[in-house]
């Protein structure tokens, strides 16, 4: 799907273009970028290490900067986000002529601690909730505004995608209390929410009708996925968020059954064949299938093979002791009492303080469905949603898609519908660059 959230994000943001400067160079749809990079460790606390890699495009000419947040919690930025998704190389050091870089500057965070290269000393050091990652993330920012000042004027954006949605929301809701405290200086403009897990349930509530609409589920099999559904809606609405994780997992493993394994990442391919998820784990723990099928194959592939390789060597800072996704599993096991909680009421209360909020979902994907999305926005009470909802929604093309999605805004709030796309949608405006 060429171009899909590129032309996006250009609509949205106007691109930058350059002339001669950096010592990196990039063919791109929009012709070769030159760059520089930047990477480092930030300590955020005692046996805590937070890593993150920079590029900027010179000469600066006020560029704004992307945050990118990877999902899981546990899959890594610098790795899945940088070299599959919106940088500008591909693994192999191929050229990426979707990159994001384009648009804007763009700085990977492999967070939570423990994510990618991040790492920490002893387990009393991962966070256990969403809350404590947004306080990790405005320290790694303070820190690394000492060592890129001109980023404190420039427009500042965070984009995200999955489990990095509900950690990219608190984390604008720091930033901004920060901002207004009189504590930070930031010139901070938008989140944008990528397929993110903002309100678990309403994505779990959703799966069956998503599923039934597209033949994956007859009326007999539609009944038994919604009832499961009801248990786990039950076990939120009591607060009992272990159990409600528990519930989430087995309600996985119903589905996966009753679709002979429909990938949760593209409807239209098969658990295990989608570049990331895998079709079945063994585990006999919930929290370990849902590590198993969503995280680990990210840091387990020929991506992970070089980053611990190729990419280590070229960093030249990461310790030996540190191998490259080794502690996902655990950030994900420490994030799990969590996993069930919504924080949309952060993103309302972002468009109250009037800044500035993007949506944007695949219609392909499955785990965070384009149904439950509009069920969570649904829920916002800012004021001009009723105003939002009756905004005229607009269709856009590409190149090769007369009809590649549709989008609209009202004020402060933009919601982007891309076709032909799945969880990662920055994965497939990269992976079909051919037809570009």
């Amino acid at each position: 799907m060429p171009r899909l959230l590129s032309l996006a994000v250009a609509l949205i943001f106007a691109p930058a273009f350059l002339d001669a400067g950096a010592h990196n160079t990039v063919n791109t749809w929009n012709g070769t970028l030159q760059y520089d990079e930047d990477w480092g460790y930030v300590d955020i606390r005692a046996n805590a290490h937070t890593f993150w890699w920079l590029y900027a495009v010179k000469p600066a000419n006020n560029r704004p900067l992307f945050v990118w947040l990877q999902g899981g919690p546990g899959s890594s930025s610098s790795g899945f986000g940088n070299f599959e998704e919106t940088g500008p190389k591909t693994i192999n050091n191929n050229d990426n002529p979707a990159t994001w870089l384009q648009v804007a500057d763009i700085v990977y965070v492999d967070n939570p601690v423990g994510s990618g290269f991040s790492y920490v000393d002893n387990n009393s050091a991962y966070t256990t909730n969403i809350t404590q990652i947004g306080q990790d993330l405005l320290t790694w920012l303070r820190k690394f505004l000492v060592l890129h000042s001109e980023y404190r004027t420039r427009p500042f954006y965070i984009f995200c995608e999955s489990y990095g949605g509900k950690m990219s929301a608190e984390f604008a809701r720091v930033i901004t209390n920060a901002i207004k405290e009189g504590s930070l200086q930031l010139n901070f403009r938008a989140v944008a929410l990528g397929d993110s897990w903002i309100s678990a349930m309403d994505y779990v509530n959703t799966w069956g009708p998503y599923l039934y609409a597209n033949s994956f589920l007859d009326d007999h099999q539609l009944a038994t996925v919604n009832k499961e559904a009801a248990r786990c809606q039950s076990l939120v609405d009591q607060q009992k968020w272990t159990q409600a994780t528990n519930c989430w997992g087995n309600m996985e493993n119903l589905i996966g059954e009753e679709t002979n394994g429909v990938s949760w990442y593209n409807i239209l391919k098969q658990g295990g064949t989608d570049d990331w998820s895998s079709s079945s784990s063994f585990s006999t723990s919930p929290i370990a299938r849902l590590y198993n099928r969503f995280v680990k194959p990210q840091n387990s592939d020929a991506l992970s093979s070089y980053m611990d390789t190729t990419v280590r060597q070229k960093l030249g800072i990461i310790p030996n002791n540190v191998k490259f996704g080794a502690q996902s599993g655990a950030v994900f096991n420490a994030q799990s009492d969590d996993f069930m909680t919504p924080n949309w009421d952060t993103v309302d209360q972002l468009l109250k303080d009037g800044y500035n909020v993007v949506v944007y979902n695949g219609n392909e994907d499955l785990i965070c469905n384009t149904i439950g999305t509009a069920m969570w926005v649904n829920r916002l009470t800012w004021p001009q949603m009723a105003s939002f909802n009756s905004t005229m929604r607009h269709s856009f093309k590409t190149k090769s898609y007369p009809l590649a999605g549709y989008y609209k805004f009202h004020n402060n709030l933009s919601f982007w519908w891309i076709l032909r796309a799945g969880h990662m949608v920055g994965f497939y405006s990269t992976k079909r660059k051919t037809a570009a």
